[in-house]
């Protein structure tokens, strides 16, 4: 307990005037003669006894009020920080943050979540005075909501304040708030959330622990409970888009149902234009994966967007997304002599494939920006191949991209040894050679590679022959597609982060044996080429996603802009180009959901989908007293629960910022000793 004015005890010095007057004024007793005192000897023992108990009784219940009285005008109090502790400073900065993401358009017992936070924010803000600072926060994440404010200017922010399709973890709000108040030097740091308490946004993490100068009151603002149904995601299955070609545009679909729903509507609208309808069903506790099928159009550029009916939530009903469509697919083969044999039969292997590919064939490696235009590079024979361009070879298909190694029929030096390594294709490499080309034993021909490729799966095939293999130690995690005699690999693959890398485990010239020739030959590159790169979904999330990377190559003059299809929004990024492929920082520019595009000289260059946070779409919220028990489990020492309604809401925010007073306890107490001083002269006197 403190005192809020404590010089005011002095003032219980004055308590011994009250006892010196007793003593002073002790009422004497007058002798009278008298002829049989014996008999009134125990009568008048008893009578002065009772008289100094009395006496004694009344000045302890005087001085009992006089004292209560003194200490209510000190003004006691109980410090209400967290951790006891009080306020030391005259002046305080106080931190509000008001949860305005999609969540808080919910309903509770008063209202609209975002309206009771706002309405309590703004009695806070009234209980503290006109010389303490403020700072309000949001999931904007401004920059205008990082300066400390005036109480008008608070009060005017927190009036402007709208839903947004944001949502933070609580980590970030309490990290971000501690280093807005950290220079607030010689005052308390108070920092009031007002949310819903979800849990997706609520979990605290034994890796941050909050500063213990800043004390934390949490205001929940609870919802009914409500179902939801929302888009989580969406990729495409099918190979590169290109022009004419069938699309499966995949959907993943949550849910927190409890009871089994089917027949669910959901439209796939491209540039605004409906392609595809379906259908789906949800399982309680499964998500639901289905597929929207459609046909790419002519080449460019396409925004699309998702729907399905829901509510009362509906931000999560939409999922945005673009994608490019291109006239042909893109290979560049590398090799050493782009007249040999191998390299004409690989140009017609394309060449045939009117108007799906085009390929070029090169004996360097373009600049980096060149490459990333290329849908597959197949190195065909390369004897020598740098270090750099085996680095290049493999960010390529990190960056998504297919490589396929056809390796050098004559020997394994410790370059071409490295391009193999490079891509995982196992170890301690040699050559085997045999008199005769011998078939190769057999081909796994339910891999996706031969998706397509026959009507039925072949019984009996005349396979390729060959007269040499390679013989390695294969990697364990390498999908081995074909077996050639002695149990070595025919065409193995290895996925590579993104993209992917095929090798073959034979020459293909014609000295070494059929297979430029064989049947298999073409629809395996075609095949290739057109699983080179899977249809690419653009499509980023507000406030997690804070750049997204382009396979262009931007120069200091050139003009970039991101600008929503309906004009409504525009920004100008910062980029940064590495290695052919740029990164465009969007930051907190974006503030809203939609189909967009990255403009670049006047020309578009990417159609990319902006959603909000899907983290907010699990609707459960920590109930009061778990979440208080959360709150001691990670050791937020310095930070509370505080339940509150729109009638008390000032005298708890009144008793945060001075305390828990007690004076009127004081009071209680003074008028109790006074009626027990009456009641006792009064009893006395009847009884005596």
């Amino acid at each position: 307990m403190e005192w809020g004015k404590p010089e005011i005890l002095w003032a219980l010095i004055a308590l011994i005037i009250p006892v010196l007057i007793h003593l002073l004024h002790l009422r004497r007793y007058k002798e009278v003669a008298f002829s049989n005192v014996a008999f009134l000897a125990d009568v008048h023992k008893e009578t002065k006894s009772r008289h100094r108990l009395k006496n004694l009784l009344v000045l302890l219940l005087r001085l009992i009020a006089f004292g209560a009285i003194v200490c209510a005008f000190a003004d006691p109090f109980i410090p209400l920080n967290p951790d006891g502790s009080a306020n030391h400073y005259p002046t305080n900065t106080v931190g509000i943050y008001i949860d305005n993401s999609p969540s808080m358009l919910a309903h509770g017992e008063d209202g609209e979540l975002l309206q009771i936070a706002k309405s309590r924010a703004t009695e806070i803000i009234n209980e503290y005075s006109e010389t303490d600072k403020f700072n309000v926060i949001t999931n904007n994440f401004e920059g205008e909501f990082y300066r400390n404010l005036t109480k008008e200017e608070s009060l005017e922010k927190i009036a402007s304040i709208k839903p947004k399709p944001f949502a933070r973890d609580i980590n970030t709000i309490v990290r971000r708030v501690g280093d807005n108040t950290v220079e607030a030097l010689n005052s308390n740091r108070i920092f009031y959330i007002l949310s819903d308490l979800q849990k997706t946004t609520h979990k605290l993490s034994e890796s941050f622990s909050p500063d213990t100068n800043v004390s934390i009151h949490f205001i929940p603002c609870l919802a009914n409970d409500r179902p939801n149904i929302w888009i989580d995601s969406a990729w495409f299955s099918s190979p590169i888009a290109t022009s004419h070609k069938p699309a499966n545009l995949n959907l993943r679909i949550k849910h927190n149902a409890l009871t089994e729903v089917q027949g669910l509507s959901m439209r796939l609208l491209v540039d605004g234009k409906r392609k595809a309808v379906g259908t789906f069903n949800l399982s309680p506790g499964l998500t639901t994966d289905t597929v929207l099928r459609f046909s790419f159009e002519e080449a460019g550029f396409y925004n699309a967007t998702i729907e399905i009916d829901d509510s009362p939530i509906t931000f999560d009903d939409e999922y945005n997304l673009g994608f490019e469509v291109v006239e042909k697919i893109r290979v560049l083969q590398l090799t050493d002599n782009v007249h040999s044999a191998t390299a004409m039969d690989i140009s017609r292997v394309f060449n045939s494939d009117i108007g799906s590919a085009q390929v070029e064939s090169r004996t360097n490696l373009p600049d980096e920006a060149a490459i990333v235009n290329y849908d597959m590079i197949i190195t065909n024979g390369l004897a020598n191949p740098s270090s750099g361009l085996i680095s290049s070879l493999r960010r390529f298909a990190e960056g998504g991209g297919t490589v396929l190694i056809i390796p050098d029929s004559s020997s394994f030096n410790s370059r071409s040894i490295k391009l193999i390594e490079t891509f995982g294709f196992g170890t301690d490499y040699t050559w085997i050679h045999h008199e005769k080309p011998k078939s190769i034993t057999s081909l796994n021909f339910s891999h996706p590679l031969f998706k397509g490729v026959f009507s039925s799966t072949p019984k009996k095939m005349d396979f390729p022959k060959s007269n040499q293999m390679i013989s390695r130690r294969k990697n364990p995690v390498e999908e081995n597609i074909g077996t050639m005699w002695g149990e070595e690999s025919f065409l193995s693959r290895m996925k590579i982060q993104k993209g992917q890398a095929y090798l073959f485990g034979c020459p293909i010239t014609k000295e070494s044996g059929n297979f430029t020739s064989h049947a298999l030959f073409i629809p395996i590159l075609l095949r290739m080429s057109e699983t080179s790169r899977m249809s690419e979904v653009k499509a980023i999330t507000l406030g997690t996603d804070e750049s997204m990377s382009i396979s262009n190559d931007i120069s200091s003059s050139t003009s970039i802009r991101v600008i929503s299809t309906d004009s409504t929004s525009s920004i100008i990024p910062e980029s940064r180009t590495v290695n052919g492929t740029t990164a465009l920082m969007l930051g907190a520019g974006l503030q809203t959901t939609g189909s967009y595009h990255v403009v670049i000289d006047d020309e578009i260059a990417v159609a990319f989908g902006v959603n909000a946070s899907r983290l907010e779409s699990e609707p459960s919220a920590w109930d009061v007293p778990t979440f208080r028990d959360q709150l001691a489990k990670f050791n937020w020492s310095r930070a509370d629960i505080i339940e509150v309604n729109q009638s008390n809401i000032s005298s708890v925010i009144k008793n945060i910022e001075t305390g828990y007073h007690i004076w009127w306890y004081l009071v209680c107490v003074v008028i109790l000793a006074l009626t027990g001083e009456t009641i006792l002269q009064q009893r006395w006197k009847t009884t005596s």
